[in-house]
């Protein structure tokens, strides 16, 4: 048990480093929870956008340049996010006992400005999702944390 949570706190300390994908096994759990994605809303212009489930105190927005995510393609995400602090991104899938941990293809860019009207400071990141099913994209700026989840589906 202790090889195992000092694995589980390896992959969450390297996770943090440059984009890669992580592939570990994890206890096995009896029953995997259906995919519950992040509802989507339309913006003015027409675009997607999700509102970020905190797990602090702030708030976090994301701006999806697709109306569906599909596996092995190039998909661009604008975040906004309050707080302070350095901003960073992961993506996460579980099947089974696999987790699939991996970082943003392309970014986090600085947005200087922006006629995305939500709170907080904008990047934007692309992502490149290698399996369908759900993944869970959790974003950290400083002490603020929050996620957003995505259905995707394959080819």
């Amino acid at each position: 048990m202790r090889r195992l949570i000092l694995g589980i706190v390896g992959v969450a300390v390297m996770s943090c480093a440059a984009p890669m994908s992580i592939t570990t096994t994890a206890p096995a759990t009896p029953t995997q929870a259906a995919c519950d994605p992040s509802p989507l809303m339309t913006t003015e212009n027409g675009l997607t956008e999700v509102q970020g489930t905190m797990h602090t105190e702030g708030e976090l927005w994301a701006l999806l340049f697709f109306n569906q995510a599909w596996v092995d393609n190039e998909l661009k995400i604008v975040w906004r996010v309050t707080g302070e602090g350095e901003f960073s991104v992961e993506a996460r899938h579980q099947e089974g006992t696999l987790i699939t941990v991996l970082g943003p293809i392309w970014g986090p860019e600085f947005h200087e400005g922006s006629n995305w009207e939500r709170p907080g400071d904008e990047w934007g990141t692309g992502f490149n999702f290698p399996e369908p099913g759900c993944w869970t994209l959790m974003v950290k700026r400083g002490e603020t944390i929050g996620e957003i989840r995505l259905k995707v589906l394959g080819s």
